[in-house]
């Protein structure tokens, strides 16, 4: 009878420890992932020295809003077929506290162009785009906007992403 007692409190004893082990590996685990996940991303980019100061039509401040990042938005873009450098308007309204990253993306995905940090007030009348593109229309393109601090750590900020129909002619 002592013997039963015996071997039930050794099982007893080490489900209990066997639980605890699961338990503490699982809280090991858990913090080792979740490690740096709250850290905000940061940018490792340049500032871009293609931007040059923007000069073009810009949207009038309203006021009585509240702050944010003003992002610029359009219907439409209108590229030259089989070539890779283009004309556009793409700028960081000078309104902004913040770097801009701008990408075009195809509807696919595929990276057409990507800028690097771009400060307020600047802005690009030609871009060199990664590939050329055939005659039609690319309806639902991309424009997508990374928005980062302007402090040494350039952490990110919210963005955004401009939905366009992207026409080459």
């Amino acid at each position: 009878m002592k013997q039963k007692k015996d071997k039930k409190i050794w099982k007893t004893a080490l489900l209990i420890f066997l639980a605890g082990l699961l338990v503490g590996g699982g809280v090991y685990l858990g913090m080792k992932l979740s490690d740096g996940a709250d850290k905000p991303a940061k940018s490792t980019g340049a500032v871009d020295s293609d931007a040059e100061d923007w000069q073009g039509v810009k949207e009038p401040e309203k006021g009585g809003e509240s702050a944010g990042i003003a992002i610029p938005g359009f219907k439409s873009m209108t590229f030259r077929a089989d070539e890779m450098e283009q004309a556009v308007n793409l700028y960081n309204p000078e309104v902004n506290d913040c770097y801009f990253i701008m990408t075009l993306l195809l509807p696919d995905g595929t990276e057409l162009w990507k800028s690097d940090l771009v400060k307020p007030g600047k802005g690009f009348y030609t871009i060199t785009l990664n590939q050329s593109l055939e005659a039609g229309s690319y309806p639902d393109s991309t424009l997508k906007y990374q928005c980062y601090m302007m402090n040494d750590e350039q952490t990110e900020l919210n963005g955004s992403e401009v939905k366009f129909e992207l026409i080459v002619e």
